[in-house]
């Protein structure tokens, strides 16, 4: 439930502090109560601004005009530091999740886990059993040093969020996002954070063109000062040389649209069925007057400028004229602040535990002090009982109980001590014996569940090599192509293959996109129905039959150029994968295989613009790494296509399918023999898919 609190989104970028102060106002609306942006005196990253005092300046304006003891207070930290990861998990318990993600983060992240700080959050479609993890991380170093300006002006975070994930928060709570794919382009001083997204999931890139590459440009194109250069560019739309000043700016924006290119196809190619709907600009580098036609000219779809927060219900604050003027460069700090209200997508926290810890220890003092009290005020109590019960013993009464085990063993083994009448020593050890017996039975069912637990994970580590077998089988499967293309390990000797290899339409090639593998004590409940034809599987694949078939479903999404299809991919693919996979003494055989969908790739799912290889960046007084200087291109819409990220070729004439196999768990020669019957509550209606 979202905290009724009022919450500060605090963003320190290379220009300005940005905030902004929310409150929940129900049913998925927030009111805005305050906001701030204070300017630095220089550009942080100018060779001589002291960023130190500078950041700190603004925190004390900042705190001279708001009170934050009562409010909670989110900051971001920069997406150029923070390092992100995605990937897909295998199917497993929610309960084992954080555990898989524990060893993709140490595999993924290339540090000394101790020396940063991290974090993750998954993605899920709502009916699709596929997870996706995205794993955050930032260096412990980096994180305390943004922190300590904080810290020094004394002011204690609640969480710490990378600014391309408060960006996707915010966007996503104001309904920014489309039904299919977006883009988040929000441009800083120095860096661009480009965030492609859906409702569901996201993926994010820092691209190092920010608003201090177009001031960059007007220095070498007018030898002016820096902050003459910045100057003009903030009054080009009314400038004299506007036409002159935009020429300069030229080859920043066809950069621009050229990593915005870059990323729509390196993206499209691990998500074929992506579909870029609009790009939706943010980051106040697009009050510059034209940056936005130009870009909907060259992408080829809508770009979008957000004029006000949708979600936010009328206040004094959302009408003003400032806020409405800054609105572009809030993205951040309202994404913080909807964190801070638990009112976002993405919940992952970057803030160190030792900072996490302090501030909960300072606002506990308060309730320790009242325990405190308690605690005193209870041994009173006990004082007063042991008196009590003491008085009673010395008076031979038989109103005598045992108070905890140690008293109870030591009466069992020593009788119990002098003083009882005869009917009050009985009954003591008789209450002995009884908190003894109710001990014994209480800690003699517990651990019943962990054992359970503990041997259900020994079993599975006992069968988890047939993970790497499947896979061994699946690999062994895929047809090679002949000659110097099937042996060519590198994308230099896919290249060199290339001159004697036959067209793409004829080569032997199937490309594994995605596998998965999914455990079902009954797979009988798939609809096991294939589009080409199959001989007949050793089991029965039929819900209507009598016998359980526990096993694993294995799900390939696969893709191949070859001109044969269907036909090509059931010979070469799905019958070697069937024979391979019932060797003799394997602990496992494959029974059934079918191709459940499969049809060309469609175009049009490309994005609406996608070069068709990359091309060399603009020169702008040196040439980039990597690349040839030429003159600035003007870019222009280009046709969809797909491209193969090895061989640079064409891919729109090649072919996907999912194909499902039915992995039984045993011998191949124990194949067809009779099972029992499913449990009922293990039994299912007929699936369309895992």
């Amino acid at each position: 439930m979202a905290s009724a609190q009022s919450v500060w989104g605090i963003d320190v970028g290379r220009c300005a502090l940005k905030a902004v102060k929310l409150r929940a106002a129900g049913e998925g609306k927030v009111e805005v109560l305050a906001h701030e942006y204070i300017e630095h005196a220089k550009i942080l990253s100018q060779p001589d601004a002291d960023r130190h005092a500078l950041i700190a300046a603004a925190l004390e304006r900042f705190l001279s005009h708001n009170d934050l003891s009562k409010d909670k207070v989110v900051v971001s930290v920069p997406g150029q530091h923070t390092l992100a990861r995605f990937t897909k998990l295998p199917p497993v318990q929610p309960k084992r999740i954080p555990d898989i993600v524990r060893y993709e983060a140490e595999q993924q992240i290339p540090f000394d886990m101790d020396e940063v700080i991290w974090d993750y959050h998954t993605f899920q479609q709502e009916g699709m059993p596929d997870v996706e993890v995205g794993i955050f991380a930032m260096k412990r170093e980096l994180i305390r040093e943004h922190l300590l300006h904080f810290e020094q002006a004394g002011v204690e975070p609640i969480a710490v969020q990378s600014g391309p994930l408060a960006v996707y928060n915010m966007a996503h709570f104001d309904g920014l996002l489309a039904k299919e794919t977006t883009i988040l382009l929000d441009v800083g001083a120095e860096n661009t954070d480009l965030i492609i997204a859906t409702p569901d999931s996201l993926w994010t890139r820092t691209v190092a063109i920010g608003g201090n590459s177009f001031t960059e440009a007007l220095v070498k194109s007018f030898k002016l000062s820096f902050a003459k250069a910045e100057n003009l560019k903030r009054t080009a739309a009314t400038s004299k040389y506007a036409r002159q000043i935009f020429q300069a700016m030229r080859p920043i924006f066809a950069d621009l649209v050229q990593e915005l290119q870059r990323s729509i196809g390196y993206y499209s190619t691990n998500r074929r069925d992506t579909k870029v709907e609009k790009v939706v600009c943010l980051g106040n580098a697009f009050l510059l007057p034209g940056l936005q036609k130009y870009l909907q000219q060259n992408l080829g779809m809508p770009v979008e400028k957000p004029e006000t927060l949708k979600n936010a219900v009328p206040s004094a604050v959302l009408s003003q004229e400032a806020f409405r003027e800054q609105i572009l460069g809030y993205s951040v700090a309202c994404g913080l602040a909807l964190q801070g209200l638990e009112l976002t997508k993405v919940t992952s926290n970057l803030l160190p535990t030792e900072i996490a810890k302090q501030v909960v220890w300072r606002k506990k003092r308060p309730a320790f002090a009242a325990a405190a009290a308690c605690l005193i005020l209870a041994g009173g109590l006990v004082w007063f009982r042991q008196t009590t019960d003491s008085r009673a013993l010395a008076s031979g009464g038989d109103d005598v109980k045992v108070a905890n085990l140690t008293e109870a063993a030591r009466i069992v083994d020593n009788g119990p001590p002098a003083g009882y009448s005869a009917r009050g020593q009985g009954k003591a050890v008789v209450d002995a014996a009884n908190l003894l017996n109710k001990e014994f039975t209480t800690r003699s069912g517990q651990g019943q569940t962990e054992r359970a637990e503990i041997e259900k994970l020994i079993d599975l580590q006992k069968q988890k090599r047939i993970i790497l077998d499947v896979l061994n089988v699946v690999h062994s499967s895929v047809p090679r192509p002949d000659g110097a293309l099937g042996s060519a390990a590198t994308p230099a000797e896919v290249q060199a293959a290339l001159a004697s290899a036959p067209p793409r339409a004829q080569r032997r090639q199937v490309f594994i996109e995605s596998l998965d593998m999914l455990f079902d004590p009954d797979l009988r409940q798939f609809n096991w129905k294939s589009e080409v034809e199959m001989d007949s599987p050793i089991n029965p694949h039929d819900s209507d039959s009598g016998s359980a078939l526990p096993g694993i479903l294995l799900k390939v999404s696969c893709v191949t150029p070859n001109e044969g299809a269907m036909n090509f991919i059931r010979d070469q693919f799905m019958k070697p994968l069937r024979e391979t996979g019932r060797k003799a003494g394997t602990g496992f055989y494959i029974d059934n295989v079918v191709l459940v969908s499969g049809g060309k790739l469609d175009a049009s799912a490309a994005g609406a613009a996608r070069p068709a290889a990359p091309r060399p960046a603009a020169s702008r007084g040196g040439a980039r790494p990597g690349t040839t200087p030429t003159a600035a291109p003007v870019p222009v819409a280009v046709a969809p296509e797909r491209i193969d990220v090895i061989t640079h070729e064409p891919t729109d004439g090649d072919w996907q399918f999912e194909i499902w196999a039915s992995v039984i768990l045993e011998d191949f020669e124990d194949a067809g023999k009779a099972k029992a019957p499913p449990k009922k509550e293990e039994r299912g209606g007929r699936r369309s898919g895992p």
